[in-house]
């Protein structure tokens, strides 16, 4: 298909997609979006500018393979046979991976050109990156640098990529998480129990706030948030006593420590949490606190434990009520595609044509109000916090409205 970039007018035959960073729900249907308009759009295309969508298997590491000895392992034509059903489950049909094409260890193996020299060895003529904002930040800077038609897609569960008022694979992670929040409440009442739920949510805490709310929990903790202890366990003592039992949600960014706490709260928690590794009751807590924290490709650490941390605090630091642990984890990530997620990506899917067709190169859709409506790639970012104004940030301690 006829198209013009940077002033020129190229003929589009071979549309790449790559998927990268965590799975969600919404990826197949993204691809499945952008699948529609290509085979719509051949109806009456002359043979000479038919399309065809490969899916580049494994995110950003696929560009880093052997185009000749792996082509196998490296790309796969797309039909709708393979997304027909697909669309409507989470996860991703064509692999994904954390790769960072620019990391320091990657630019000294020139992991940017060779990426470049394998997408003209495959004949991929324009590429479509679906990932948050590192994926998407890399697909800007590949674009930019080798002058490239590319486009992109924001996911992510998290829901804090700016440019649109939601991602893809958020509503499916809340709502998992809902059903898993639900289920612990029965067991909580049905035992006069406290059970402290962990959630994903890296450094913004959309999920754990609209899940907490939604699902019934008493006490939501948050990244943004200042973590008193002495704070949280006042409000779990209150809802033991007025209900006899209580779910606390906490997103796996929330931190008990922060240059932005004032310092009393630092040395609170900090005394709290000394007294708990000091109990050999608390090995493992211990041997946790000792691990050296783990970073990703693009330098995000993993997460995950401050579960446990506030698990152990409670625990210690009251009387008479008995404490369970539980983490969401991954499963909030599978499953299947809630209806706004199979639909927002559809959507996205289908403007991305239209970006194609408009000349619109460089550029990410996303949702304002009920519009479609495009921004730079190179522009993209991460970091849409749950501001202290908003409504919901209010509303998330149920506890404190009894």
């Amino acid at each position: 298909m006829r198209a013009k970039f940077q002033g020129k007018e190229i003929n589009i035959r071979k549309i790449g997609i790559l998927t990268g960073g965590g799975d969600c729900a919404g990826h197949n249907a993204v691809i499945y979006g952008l699948l529609r308009r290509i085979n719509q759009a051949n109806r009456t295309l002359p043979d000479g500018e038919k399309m065809e969508l490969i899916g580049l298997l494994g995110g950003w590491k696929a560009l880093t393979r052997d185009p000749e000895g792996e082509r196998d392992q490296i790309m796969v034509k797309l039909s709708t046979a393979d997304l027909k059903d697909s669309f409507k489950v989470a996860g991703t049909i064509i692999k994904s991976s954390r790769t960072n094409l620019f990391s320091k260890e990657n630019l000294e193996k020139k992991a940017p050109e060779k990426a470049m020299e394998n997408l003209k060895k495959l004949g991929i003529d324009c590429l479509v990156v679906l990932g948050g904002d590192d994926t998407l930040g890399a697909a800007g800077k590949l674009g930019q640098q080798f002058t490239f038609p590319m486009f992109g897609a924001p996911k992510t569960m998290d829901n804090d990529v700016y440019g649109t008022d939601r991602t893809y694979g958020f509503d499916s992670a809340v709502a998992e998480s809902v059903h898993f929040i639900e289920n612990i409440i029965t067991t909580s009442r049905s035992h006069n129990r406290c059970f402290v739920v962990e959630v994903m949510g890296r450094h913004a805490g959309w999920v754990a706030l609209q899940a907490g709310i939604a699902g019934g929990a008493d006490i939501v903790l948050l990244p943004e948030e200042v973590v008193d202890m002495r704070a949280v366990i006042k409000r779990v003592e209150m809802a033991m006593q007025i209900q006899k039992y209580c779910v606390l949600v906490v997103s796996e960014g929330a931190r008990l420590f922060d240059t932005r706490y004032p310092a009393e709260v630092n040395a609170s928690n900090q005394k709290m949490l000394e007294a708990v590794i000091a109990d050999p009751k608390y090995a493992l807590v211990k041997a946790r606190h000792e691990l050296p924290r783990k970073k990703d490709s693009f330098g995000n650490e993993q997460l995950g434990g401050i579960g446990e941390y506030i698990f152990s605090l409670l625990e210690k630091n009251t009387k008479g009520i008995q404490y369970r642990l539980q983490n969401c984890g991954h499963a909030i990530r599978g499953g299947i595609a809630h209806v706004s997620d199979r639909i927002l990506g559809l959507r996205f899917g289908d403007a991305i044509f239209d970006f194609i067709l408009q000349g619109k190169f460089g550029a990410y859709p996303g949702l304002k109000g009920d519009e479609i409506v495009a921004s730079d790639l190179l522009e993209v970012k991460g970091g849409k916090f749950v501001p202290a104004t908003h409504q919901l940030y209010k509303m998330r301690n149920a506890v404190e409205f009894y």
